[in-house]
Formats: C-alpha cells, structure tokens, sequence
C-alpha cells in the first residue's frame, strides 16, 4: 500500500505582500494535485526584521500565516531579533505546530517533532534551527541550549523509525546550505525542507531531495511525497505571480499594512540641524549619507560606517522634520549591516575604489558618517581622528560589498585572504531598522528619558505622559508620532513602556 504527502515549503518571508497569491496556489494544488494529505510549512525567518515587525512584533505575520493554513514553522535565526516576550506570544498564537527538536529550555516548550497519518502510513517531521553563535546578536530565544542540528536530525529520525513507527521522517531545517548538503548525504530523511539563504535551491542526492524556495514567497516548493518503499520525492519551484490574490488574505495583508501606514508620518526628528539630502550621492558626499553612516555608527558603537550611494533613494530635501515615511523612502533596500574589524588601509583604499567613477557616478560610492574626512577620494581622517593605516577599525557596513557587490577591489581582497573575519550571512539588520530604533529611543532621550517622562514614578510611561514631555519640549504631538514611539519600544504592545524598556540614561 501507498499513500502521498502533498506540501507547500517557503522560508524567510520578511514582506506579507505575496501572500495572498501563495494562498490561491495552495488552494489551487489541493483541489488538482491527488494527495492523501497536505501540509504548508515555513523553515523559518518571518516574525522579523521588518519595519511592520519592529512596529508589531511580528503579530500580524502570525495572523496572516495562520488565515494562510500554515502547519508546520521552525525557530531562523531572526526570530530572535524580537523581544523575547513577544516571541513567547506568538508560539503561542501560533494554530500550527512550532517545531523545536533541538531547542531545549524554551518558555513555552517546543515539541520535539510530530507525526501525522497519511494513508494509513505514519510520517514524522523534525525542525532545527541553526547553533551557530555568529548569527544571533545575543543568546539566542532568552538563553536555550542550541543542540547541533544535524545530529539532532540523525538521533531523533532514528527513534521516529523505531519507536513511532515512522514510514519516513521529513527534516524542516533553518541553516546554512553546506550543513544541509552535510545532512542530505547521510540519508537518514528523504527530504530535508531548508531556510536561511535568501537564494532558491533544490538539489538531489543519492537518497535525499533538498530544497529552499527563496525569500518572501515569490515562489513555494511544491513537493509531493510517495511512501512506498523506497520513498520516492518530487519537487519543483512554482512562482505565485501567476495566481489571483486571494481576497480574504488581501484583506489581512491590507489592514497589517495600514499600521505602517497609519505611522508613516510619526515624526522621528522634529528638528534638523542643518537639510538633509541624498541627491547625488552616486557621485559626492551628501548630508543625508553623512546621517545615514553617523546614525549607523552610533546605533551599533563602531568606530565608523560606512553606506553605498545607491542605497539612498530618497527624492526630497528635508529641511524641519524627518519622519517614519521619510527613512522608508531614504533607504528602501534590506542592505544587511553588520560590523566587521577592517584595517585603516583597507577602509581607505576601498573608499578611494568605491568614488573612482566619480563624477559620472556609481552605486557603491561610499558615504562616510561625521567621524571621517576625505580630501579628493583620499580618507585622511576616521574615527575622529587622523587615519591609522595599521590600525584595526570596527566598521559598519552592507556585508555584500565585503563580497563583491560593486566591485569594490579592496573589499572583494580583504574578503579572500580573510573570510573568518566576514560576519556570517543573516546576522546583520537592514540599515532602516537599525536607524528608525535608534532614532526612537533618541527622541526618548532628548525629553529628558524614562524617569523625566514618568512624571508620577510609577514605573510606566503612558500615551499621555509622552504627549505631555513632547509638549513641554515644545512640538505638537501628533497621534502618528506618539504611537510611533510607542509601538516601536514597547514590547508588550499595549501603549504603556516600562523601564526595562526605555533607553539607558
């Protein structure tokens, strides 16, 4: 006797926007594609980083999966970018099942795996998320023990088999592409349903299919799996583009987005120094890529940072105010930040490389924040201070120009003859996040902080409080912008910050 297991895979889906495609194509395949049963899983990275996420806490991202029939979901490693409490909530909002086979100590517990009748035989899935230090900004999920992945995988497959009667086990797992390989070449699962890489890929080994589907859903893996004997798997990658939106998930997706929306013109700035601009920032220094770096380099405690031209899209010359909607249009791109140990000379030669198609102009051309000078295309200045060529600099800075994006010489030779230094893929943040925080807990800040605002010491910050501090700072409240700061610090989401909360004074 035979039976099939139908199932729809994506990973790392940061945007709800393809979402309601995704949802006509599973109805489409279920209604044509013969199966016994169907599953839709998620390997992983979708509570965040985004900007609805950093708004909500990846409440809505919940809501839609579950309205969507997701039934399976694992721990990325961005899953971590959340306050811990917020986490906590939604594994519990979640209707699916939240895998954690090699979590241990996590508050609610994570089953170890699940299994499900098919057709009379029995199926088992394991989810592991990756133990790598590197990828985490801190210890990971409030503290847990990370088992190995893949000898998770190996120990608990084994024990399906034998104990639980498993047909076949099935791996959802979220890590790096060459430990998947590693697992797929052992044989113990005939497929293994990976997340982490943004980039799709689906590969066949002797006893085992692996496949990731890309980011954000533009495209699901749609797998059908024989349990006879041998198992036998087919997968291939559709596109969602194609199918109509589903008009109930429209409808969730709509109303999520309108939080940002509703935001968009909270105001992070109400005062400006001097106007800020981006215009042409291909070919020259400008002020907004001056603000851009400065804010990066203080929001992370480096020495300098550093940000492609191309990345700063913004059209307007901001003179009063900078608000929500502003860093949006500003820097569009998810470029990840992270920080890297550069020595001076490189800093230097890869910014003379980057401006070297200047005046014509070119992406990469470097922006530099407050703390360095250049004189020509020559950094003759950095870290508030006269360059140290032999110097090591801890530099913020998009990770894919360390890798080649825009050709930037130095970068691309350091890279090589140093890869250990390379932060890992997925352990930075795009640069919008990183500043609209920043920018936040410094308006926190020039109102004198928490217990300032707190003007009754009873531990809480309410809308009223931060109404009435942003009055006697002189600028007008507005609904959007109290709610700004609110929705982006409060990690319970019910408008009142507590101290823990609030920035360090």
């Amino acid at each position: 006797m035979t039976a099939t297991l139908g199932l729809i895979s994506i990973n790392d889906v940061y945007s709800l926007e393809h979402l309601p495609r995704l949802a006509t194509l599973i109805a489409h395949h279920r209604a044509t594609t013969p199966a016994d049963r169907w599953l839709v899983v998620l390997a992983g990275d979708f509570i965040a980083p985004s900007v609805l996420s950093s708004l909500d806490g990846g409440r809505n991202m919940v809501r839609c999966l579950d309205a969507l029939g997701v039934t399976h979901v694992v721990f990325g490693n961005h899953e971590d970018d959340v306050p811990l409490s917020e986490l906590q909530a939604r594994v519990r909002e979640f209707h699916g099942v939240w895998l954690g086979t090699n979590v241990r100590g996590f508050d609610p517990p994570l089953p170890a795996f699940d299994v499900i009748e098919v057709g009379g035989k029995r199926v088992g899935l394991v989810g592991v998320v990756m133990n790598d230090p590197n990828v985490y900004r801190r210890p990971p999920f409030g503290g847990v023990d990370l088992e190995r992945p893949n000898d998770t995988v190996v120990r608990e497959a084994a024990r399906l088999r034998e104990h639980e009667r498993c047909d076949a086990v099935i791996a959802m797992t979220h890590q790096w592409i060459a430990d998947d390989r590693a697992l797929a070449k052992t044989g113990v699962v005939p497929l293994i349903l990976g997340g982490h890489e943004h980039d799709p890929f689906l590969e066949r080994f002797e006893r085992c299919v692996l496949t990731k589907s890309g980011m954000d859903a533009t495209h699901a893996a749609v797998v059908t799996v024989t349990l006879s004997e041998p198992v036998h798997v087919e997968v291939r990658h559709e596109a969602v583009a194609p199918y109509a939106e589903d008009p109930a998930l429209r409808a969730l997706v709509n109303e999520a987005n309108a939080l940002v929306e509703r935001l968009a013109g909270g105001v992070l700035l109400p005062e400006l120094a001097e106007p800020l601009s981006s215009s042409g920032s291909r070919s020259r220094q400008t002020s907004m890529g001056t603000f851009v770096c400065t804010w990066l380099r203080e929001a992370l405690g480096t020495d300098a940072a550093l940000f492609n031209g191309g990345g700063l899209r913004g059209s307007e010359v901001h003179t009063d105010l900078f608000t929500l909607g502003d860093l949006q249009n500003e820097l569009p791109f998810d470029n990840e930040i992270v920080v890297v140990e550069l020595p001076g000379e490189v800093v230097r030669d890869a910014i003379a490389s980057s401006r070297r198609h200047a005046p014509k102009g070119d992406g990469g051309f470097l922006q530099v924040d407050d703390g360095a000078r250049v004189e020509g295309d020559r950094l003759v200045w950095l870290a508030g201070a006269p360059l140290d060529p032999q110097r090591s600099y801890r530099v913020a800075v998009p990770r894919a120009h360390l890798l080649g994006l825009d050709r930037i010489e130095p970068f691309e030779r350091f890279s090589k003859e140093n890869p250990a230094a390379i932060p890992a893929a997925g352990c930075g943040r795009p640069p919008r996040l990183i500043l609209l925080e920043a920018l936040v807990r410094s308006r926190i800040e020039r109102l004198g902080g928490f217990d300032v605002i707190d003007t009754d010491h009873d531990g809480r910050v309410t809308r009223a409080d931060l109404e009435l501090a942003m009055r006697r700072a002189g600028s007008a409240p507005s609904e959007a912008t109290v709610s700004l700061v609110l929705n982006t610090l409060d990690a319970n989401h019910d408008q009142v910050l507590t101290k823990d909360e609030a920035p360090d004074e």
